[in-house]
């Protein structure tokens, strides 16, 4: 029976108002859920949840740090010795009361109930991956949960630098846009037309560039109701079509033939692939398994189509250089060693090198883009800048000479 994530809002035994998310069959699965954990419900009701995530499928930085310092401290308690109920009675992340410690709280309860960590773990989606929750099982079935919880915490360890390197690279291209729109917005709706009254009062003939800018200020003043309703239903209809599945492969596509940005991506994508990879595969998940997750992990859905191709090649047995032109996204090299990696026994080994590879390309291909960006946005600014000094200024040298004629 599929399942779905829902909404509740709960009283716990102090009186208190307690929410979250959970991922159940039923509304009658989540009242028992609560029921476990002495919470009387108030409202449960079904969580809108996003088909597809960013392209390129990393978490906010915070939500890395609390997760690796979980797993840290859960693989530290078992390799002490510490039994698994106590070692999550124990471990607190940050501040009492927030969405990871209240998750640990709900881990325990469901563990209490003789419930393995990784089904416990399956119910909230939200904070743990099918890669992080697949592992952990794996680790728990081969009775190697302490080494699995460790590749873990160092494969999250390397995704947070690797999302550190891409935020650092697009931040300042962010930060300029984003300068040079307000700064439109504020000449066009105060600082204009306060120079058309100026101006209206003499007859003279005003430059080309000062009527462009008058007539865009008389739009966006006149007309901002309907500048506005489009602009809404525009981002509407734009987040309608990504919601589709055919909607937001175009869009990745396009996402990926970007320069220099496309590449960065790719790069990234594969990086984070080659490292779940490697994790799952030493747990000692199948090999087509492995890609059945990941082609799910993966958030940018042209490698996720790719990483199914790759998983269909591998269930008929067939070797990956007899079908590499038909990869457009994946690097020949990653696939070479691949294909290395599987004939020689050390695919393990061999998806290690090309996690470690592409981490190191992404991060240098993050400070080239920056380097690219800077001159670029410069050169942007330099001509916003100059087109609204010539401009307000033009006609002030055409009103001195309508004074000395």
């Amino acid at each position: 029976m599929p399942t779905l994530q829902y909404k509740y809002e709960a009283y716990t035994a102090r009186g208190e108002v307690r929410t979250g998310k959970l991922t159940a069959r039923d509304e009658a699965q989540v009242e028992q859920y609560l029921a476990d954990l002495e919470l009387m419900p108030i409202r449960i009701t079904p969580a809108h949840r996003k088909r597809f995530g960013p392209s390129l499928g990393f978490l906010g930085t915070s939500a890395y740090e609390q997760l690796i310092m979980f797993t840290n401290s859960l693989a530290t308690m078992h390799r002490a010795g510490v039994p698994l109920l106590r070692a999550l009675s124990i471990i607190r992340v940050g501040k009492p009361g927030n969405r990871i410690n209240l998750t640990i709280d709900a881990l325990r309860a469901a563990v209490e109930t003789g419930r393995p960590l990784s089904k416990a773990m399956e119910e909230h989606p939200e904070l743990f991956s099918r890669v992080y929750v697949a592992s952990v099982a794996a680790g728990e079935e081969s009775g190697r949960l302490e080494q699995t919880l460790d590749e873990l915490s160092s494969m999250l360890e390397k995704e947070m630098e690797l999302s550190r390197e891409i935020k650092q690279a697009t931040r300042y291209p962010i930060i300029v846009l984003t300068v040079i729109g307000l700064a439109f917005i504020v000449m066009m709706t105060f600082v204009v037309p306060r120079f058309v009254d100026f101006y209206s009062a003499f007859d003279a003939q005003l430059p080309g560039p000062t009527r462009v800018l008058i007539g865009l200020s008389n739009v966006i003043t006149s007309y901002w109701i309907y500048v506005l309703g489009a602009a809404v239903a525009g981002g509407l209809i734009l987040h309608r079509w990504l919601s589709s599945q055919s909607g937001r492969f175009r869009f990745d596509r396009f996402i990926l033939k970007l320069p220099v940005v496309g590449n960065l991506i790719v790069k990234g994508n594969i990086a984070r692939f080659a490292l779940m990879f490697r994790i799952l595969f030493q747990a000692g998940i199948p090999l087509v398994q492995t890609l059945e997750i990941l082609s799910d992990t993966v958030k940018n859905t042209q490698i996720g189509a790719e990483v199914r191709r790759l998983s269909e090649l591998f269930r008929k047995g067939r070797d990956i250089n007899s079908v590499k032109s038909k990869f457009e996204w994946f690097p020949d090299l990653s696939l070479h060693m691949m294909d290395i990696g599987m004939e020689s026994g050390s695919l393990e080994r061999m998806m290690l090198q090309i996690g470690t590879h592409y981490t190191k390309e992404t991060m240098y291909r993050s400070r080239q883009l920056t380097a690219v960006l800077e001159p670029l946005l410069t050169l942007v600014l330099g001509v916003f800048v100059l087109v609204m000094a010539l401009a307000i200024f033009l006609p002030m040298w055409s009103l001195i000479k309508v004074f000395q004629g």
